[in-house]
């Protein structure tokens, strides 16, 4: 089975390549703990990790107006395979690109559909695609013009070659996104573990040790992951720079050392110690 993405989760239920779950928070504690096998997580951090989810988005895509019609940027063969994603199948006017895969529902029907692909699954969205390859719940097909090719042959659409490159055109526009990247580097990873930490700001007032204890643990991952990028003094290889490298690598591991301060204060009930670390 393929991982699908998390953007735009709190759009596409019901979860599971199946959609067999309706609900997200549901969905998230199952794969805990029957997927991975893991121990049953307390309420508080099934609530946080479904906050999460539900915060990530769709990247924003300049090809898409309102009601998920192409903007005028598009070009000719775009246009034409908006037409034919919307025009009805020859042999059954009942069904259609579009009517499973709704433009003005972010390309989805929430429903379950025999696709001949072995089952039963439900509608994927067609929004971020050109970054979720390979293609169907199995990851049969790594790109749009197999799974074009699939639901010509199986509904007989009686697509024509210029047909299914226009179809394609279109499926490019629709799956394509502005990616965000940013340049990697200690500040930004620091950054990032500081807005992972910033929770402690609640959990330690609120008295809550599971939570501490779940973002101790991890930022002191994300920590001392980052302190080995940082070469020590007896690395040879390292020529300038080298007690600036040191610094660094004492500082995160005084950080680590706080943190662990901080879970054992929290989990015994000394939240005033834990506070004041």
């Amino acid at each position: 089975m393929t991982i699908p993405s998390l953007r735009g989760a709190r759009f596409l239920a019901p979860y599971g390549h199946d959609g067999r779950t309706t609900s997200l928070r549901d969905f998230v504690r199952n794969v805990i703990t029957n997927e991975f096998a893991g121990p049953e997580p307390s309420p508080a951090i099934v609530d946080a990790m479904v906050v999460y989810i539900q915060d990530i988005d769709f990247l924003p895509n300049p090809n898409l107006g309102p009601g998920g019609r192409l903007t005028a940027q598009a070009g000719a063969a775009e246009r034409r395979g908006e037409t034919l994603f919307a025009r009805p199948f020859p042999h059954d006017p009942s069904l259609s690109c579009a009517g499973c895969h709704i433009p003005s529902a972010v390309f989805v029907d929430h429903l379950q559909h025999d696709v001949g692909s072995g089952g039963f699954f439900k509608t994927p969205t067609l929004l971020d695609a050109n970054f979720n390859a390979p293609y169907f719940h199995d990851g049969r097909y790594d790109s749009d013009e197999r799974v074009v090719e699939h639901f010509d042959r199986l509904f007989g659409l009686e697509l024509t070659g210029q047909d299914q490159a226009d179809l394609v055109a279109y499926l490019h526009a629709v799956g394509d996104g502005q990616h965000p990247y940013e340049r990697d580097g200690a500040i930004a990873r620091v950054a990032e573990i500081m807005d992972f930490a910033s929770v402690l700001s609640t959990a330690i007032p609120s008295r809550d040790a599971a939570i501490t204890a779940l973002v101790t643990h991890t930022v002191g991952a994300e920590l001392r992951e980052l302190a080995e990028k940082f070469p020590a003094l007896k690395d040879t290889n390292v020529g300038a720079g080298r007690a600036q490298c040191s610094a660094a690598r004492a500082v995160l591991k005084d950080l680590v050392l706080c943190l662990r301060r901080v879970d054992i204060a929290a989990a015994d009930g000394r939240f005033d110690e834990a506070a004041s670390e």
